[in-house]
C-alpha cells in the first residue's frame, strides 16, 4: 500500500503562513522571538520574509551578540539596508561603525561576506580600504624593508600597512584594534578567495578619488533608504512644514488599491504599527478601519512616515524604547491634526477622522497638527525676544517651575510639551489639541504678566541683591507699594522692597475672619485685580479671563503658608 503524497501548497499561501508566523515573532519579547525563528521549519525562509526595517530593529532588540545566528541568516538584501542605516553618518561613511558592522558579518559568515564583497560591495569596500590602509607594491630588485615598518603581505610583491591615527581615549583605542583586527581577518580571505581580483582590489582602492566615490555610494544609499521613506535629511525636514488644514483640498487625495494576493509578497513594517498605544483620536479611529487593503495601506504609510521622522530627527533606531518613543511622536501629531481637521467632539469626530485617514496622506496630517505646536513656538519666541524678562536680563526661573518648564519646551529648537509627572524626562512630544490649549494659556499668562511688570517699569538692577525672587513675590509687593501711604506710587519709587514696618501694617489689613479661620477676602482681591488691570491696560473682566485661576491660587498660596501667622511674628527682612 502507497501512502499519497502531500497535498501541494500554493505561493500565496506559504506566503500567507510566512507573514502569520512573521507577526507572531515580533509580537514576542525579544527573549523569545530568536527561539521561535529557529523552531520554524523554515528559518531562512521566515527571516528573509521580514521587513529590512522589522528585522533591523529586532536584532538590536534581541543583542547582537545574541541575535549573530540571525545576521547569518538575513538576505543579501537585508545586509545591504544593515550597512546603510548604521555605516553612514549624514553623506560619510562613518567608518568605526562600518568597521563593527563588518566585523560582524565577518563573525556571521565569513565565505558569504567576501563573496558578497566581491559581487555587490566593491565599491563600498573600496572606499573603506583607501580610508584604512596604505598599498605598496615592491619591485624587484627592492628589500621589503625598504618599504617601512608595519606592512604585511601574502605575496611578497603586494605589501600592506594600516592608516594610523592618533587614539585619545580607550574607546579611540578599541575601535582602532578591532580595525586592525577585521580588516587583517577580511583582507586574508579576500585574498584566498581569488587572488588575482584580491591584487586588482588593492589597486584600485589605492586610486580611487575618495570625494566622487563617496558621492555616488550615498547617492544610490538615498535611493534604497528612500524607497522605504528614509529621506536625505533636507528632504525628510519637509515633514515639519507647516499645513493648514484648508490646504488639505490642493494636496489631492489618496488613491486605494484592490487588496490583492501577491500584496503578501511585499512585507510592511510591522514594529511601528505595534507600537501604537494609547487612547488618542488617531488610534480609536484606526480601530474602525477593517478594509485589508486600508489596513495594510496605512501600515505602509505609517512606518514611512516614522522612518521619514527618523531621519529628519538625524536618529538611528537601536532599541524598543527609541521606537516607541517616534512612534508615539508621530501619532500624537497626527492625532492633533485629525483634532484640527474634525473640529468636532465623541463619536462624529471619530467618523469625520476615519474619513480624512482614508481620503488624505499621513504625512500632511501630521504636518497640520505640528504646525499647531511650530505656531505656538513662534508666539514664544516673539514675545521673549521683546520681553520685559529679557530685556532686564531676568533669568526664566523667575516664572518658577511649571511656567519655566512650559516655556522651556517652546523655546528649543523643536517644541515639547512639559509634563513633570514623567518618570524618566519631564519633555515629551505633544500628543493632543488639549494640551496644545493648556500650553498656549500658560503663554498668554505669562505675556500677560510680563506686560503688567513692564509698565509697572521694574528694573533689573531694583531686583539685584534680592534672593529668590519670582513672579509671585514681586507681583505681591508691587501692589503692596501701592497700598502703601509712606511709599510713592508703584514705578516712581527707588527700588523695589518695602519697610517691615510698611509690611505688618499692609499684612494687617489683608486678613478677613471667617467660621474656618483667616482669610483673604473678596473685597481685597477685587481691589488686588482692578490694580492689576489698570496697570496693565486691561478691564477687569479681560484680566480676571487671563489670570483669574492665576490670582485664585496666588491668595490661596498666602492663606495657606500666612493665615496663622500674626504681624508681630514676622520675619524681620521681607521684600
Amino acid at each position: 500500500m502507497t501512502s499519497s503524497p502531500p497535498p501541494k501548497i500554493t505561493t500565496a499561501e506559504r506566503l500567507r503562513q510566512l507573514k502569520i508566523s512573521r507577526d507572531r515573532v515580533l509580537a514576542l519579547p525579544s527573549h523569545k522571538a530568536l527561539a521561535a525563528i529557529f523552531a520554524h521549519p523554515q528559518p531562512a525562509a521566515l527571516v528573509h520574509s521580514f521587513a529590512e526595517e522589522d528585522l533591523h530593529f529586532l536584532i538590536h532588540d534581541i543583542g547582537l551578540e545574541e541575535a549573530m545566528p540571525l545576521i547569518a541568516l538575513a538576505s543579501n538584501r537585508q545586509w545591504d539596508y544593515f550597512l546603510d542605516a548604521e555605516a553612514w553618518f549624514r553623506d560619510r561613511v562613518n567608518v568605526p561603525q562600518a568597521t563593527a558592522w563588518l566585523h560582524l558579518l565577518l563573525r556571521a559568515d565569513a565565505d558569504r561576506l567576501v563573496r558578497w564583497c566581491f559581487e555587490d560591495k566593491l565599491d563600498f569596500l573600496e572606499l573603506f580600504l583607501f580610508r584604512n590602509i596604505e598599498v605598496r607594491v615592491r619591485e624587484s630588485d627592492q628589500s621589503p624593508s625598504d618599504l617601512g615598518e608595519g606592512f604585511f603581505t601574502d605575496d611578497d610583491t603586494y605589501y600592506v600597512r594600516f592608516v594610523d591615527y592618533p587614539a585619545a581615549t580607550e574607546q579611540e583605542e578599541a575601535a582602532k584594534a578591532l580595525r586592525n583586527e577585521t580588516l587583517s581577518h577580511l583582507l586574508r580571505r579576500l585574498s584566498r578567495y581569488d587572488h588575482p581580483r584580491y591584487q586588482g582590489l588593492l589597486l584600485e582602492a589605492a586610486a580611487i578619488i575618495p570625494s566622487e566615490s563617496e558621492e555616488e555610494l550615498f547617492r544610490l544609499r538615498n535611493v534604497r533608504l528612500g524607497e522605504k521613506g528614509f529621506l536625505p535629511f533636507d528632504e525628510a525636514i519637509g515633514v515639519y512644514q507647516p499645513l493648514r488644514p484648508e490646504d488639505l483640498a490642493s494636496r489631492g487625495r489618496k488613491v486605494h488599491r484592490r487588496h490583492s494576493p501577491d500584496d503578501s509578497r511585499l512585507p510592511v513594517p510591522q514594529f511601528a504599527d505595534r507600537f501604537l498605544s494609547g487612547d488618542n483620536l488617531f488610534v480609536r479611529s484606526l480601530k474602525g478601519i477593517t478594509e485589508a487593503a486600508v489596513v495594510q495601506q496605512l501600515q505602509t504609510e505609517l512606518a514611512g512616515l516614522c522612518n521619514q521622522v527618523i531621519s529628519a530627527d538625524q536618529i538611528v533606531i537601536r532599541g524598543r524604547h527609541q521606537l516607541q518613543t517616534v512612534v508615539a511622536k508621530v501619532s500624537g501629531y497626527v492625532s492633533i491634526g485629525l483634532e484640527r481637521i474634525a473640529d468636532v467632539s465623541g463619536e462624529h469626530a471619530e467618523r469625520q477622522a476615519r474619513a480624512a485617514i482614508r481620503k488624505y496622506l499621513l504625512a500632511d496630517i501630521f504636518r497640520i497638527g505640528f504646525a499647531c505646536a511650530l505656531d505656538l513656538k513662534w508666539q514664544a519666541d516673539r514675545w521673549y525676544r521683546q520681553s520685559w524678562c529679557r530685556s532686564q536680563k531676568i533669568d526664566l526661573t523667575f516664572w518658577q517651575e511649571t511656567w519655566l518648564g512650559q516655556l522651556g519646551g517652546l523655546l528649543i529648537d523643536r517644541p515639547q510639551f512639559y509634563d513633570p509627572s514623567q518618570p524618566d524626562a519631564n519633555y515629551r512630544d505633544f500628543e493632543t489639541l488639549a494640551q496644545i490649549d493648556q500650553t498656549r494659556n500658560a503663554l498668554n499668562q505669562v505675556k500677560t504678566l510680563d506686560q503688567l511688570f513692564k509698565r509697572l517699569k521694574v528694573k533689573g538692577r531694583d531686583l539685584s541683591g534680592h534672593s529668590l525672587i519670582t513672579y509671585k513675590n514681586l507681583l505681591l509687593t508691587l501692589w503692596a507699594r501701592t497700598c502703601s501711604t509712606a511709599a510713592a506710587v508703584g514705578a516712581e519709587a527707588s527700588g523695589v522692597a518695602i519697610s517691615l514696618h510698611e509690611f505688618k501694617r499692609i499684612f494687617d489689613t489683608l486678613w478677613t475672619s471667617s467660621p474656618t479661620g483667616r482669610i483673604i477676602g473678596d473685597e481685597r482681591k477685587t481691589v488686588f485685580l482692578q490694580w492689576a488691570a489698570e496697570t496693565s491696560g486691561h478691564t477687569t473682566l479681560e484680566l480676571s479671563e487671563r489670570l483669574g485661576r492665576v490670582f485664585e491660587d496666588l491668595f490661596d498660596e498666602v492663606e495657606e503658608e500666612l493665615a496663622t501667622v500674626t504681624a508681630p511674628n514676622l520675619a524681620t527682612k521681607c521684600s
